[in-house]
């Protein structure tokens, strides 16, 4: 909190309020208590002209960028290649956008940046101007970032926020926008997976028409894929079942990703003993 309120500080009167993502922003809006989201990181995002001067802005706090990947993935990349420091001992990402340019999502309508813009809204964050994702983009947002990578971790956390945000939040989510953006789109299927899984359990209330259009509305599944798809989040995820040979983090992540595929969910269920066997520098293209 310390740190974000630092950069706030130091970015004000240069470039305009910053945009908190993930974490830092559901932390103190939807928790009871902010330190009780875990975070590895501190995201935000500014316009692409504004990076530069931010990352002048930041390298004088103290933070260096000990990333030895080539520059031109970052050059196309959702983010700045992080920043770290040393005595802080924290991380930090610059964003330009939600997510990677050339991956399915990234070249999804609802992450466009035009849509983004228009779901940015003022906010508040210990008294400091900044900018906030719309409560229905957050959504969105979260599902989608929880579902691009079978993650035993972030996995619970990305659950535990969308919880706290419905609970929470004293606005009315208009579900009716929700379900314009998941008209053909990638990230439908995974919002009604999310919240779905999070339904039939009681720990949110969606009313059952809205879980039926955006299955409707949405690129992939089955039945057999979601049932696939909740065992995997009630073994590893929930009951965190230990892993094996077989069912390693890799082997999940694949089998996860391989049922979220757009597609006639049988075709995705034959396809996924051939991606097990894939090297990854072809399974990446087919699943990114």
């Amino acid at each position: 909190m310390d740190a974000m309120n630092e950069v706030i500080d130091a970015c004000e009167g240069y470039v305009p309020p910053v945009t908190l993502l993930k974490g830092i922003s559901i932390c103190d809006q939807y928790y009871p208590k902010p330190h009780l989201r875990l975070m590895r990181d501190i995201d935000f995002l500014v316009e692409e002209n504004a990076i530069p001067i931010v990352s002048k802005i930041i390298s004088k706090l103290g933070y260096f960028q000990p990333s030895n990947s080539c520059g031109d993935f970052y050059a196309t990349h959702h983010h700045e290649a992080p920043y770290f420091h040393p005595k802080k001992h924290l991380w930090l990402e610059v964003h330009r956008g939600l997510f990677p340019m050339r991956s399915r999502l990234g070249t999804d309508k609802v992450f466009s940046l035009e849509n983004l813009r228009r779901q940015i809204c003022p906010s508040l964050f210990a008294g400091r101007k900044v900018n906030r994702l719309s409560d229905e983009l957050q959504i969105v947002y979260i599902a989608c970032h929880w579902a691009a990578t079978f993650d035993l971790i972030s996995g619970m956390v990305a659950m535990l926020d969308v919880i706290y945000l419905l609970k929470n939040t004293k606005a009315r989510i208009d579900w009716e926008k929700i379900l314009s953006w998941s008209d053909g789109s990638v990230a439908s299927a995974h919002v009604y997976l999310l919240l779905s899984y999070l339904h039939q359990y009681e720990l949110v209330n969606i009313e059952p028409e809205v879980l039926r259009e955006l299955s409707l509305r949405g690129r992939s599944f089955g039945r057999v894929n979601v049932k696939i798809l909740y065992r995997l989040i009630d073994d590893y995820l929930v009951e965190g079942r230990s892993q094996g040979f077989f069912f390693s983090v890799r082997n999940l992540d694949i089998v996860w990703k391989t049922c979220l595929l757009p597609g006639i969910s049988i075709c995705n269920l034959i396809l996924a003993p051939v991606f097990l066997l894939m090297p990854y520098r072809f399974r990446k293209s087919v699943l990114a």
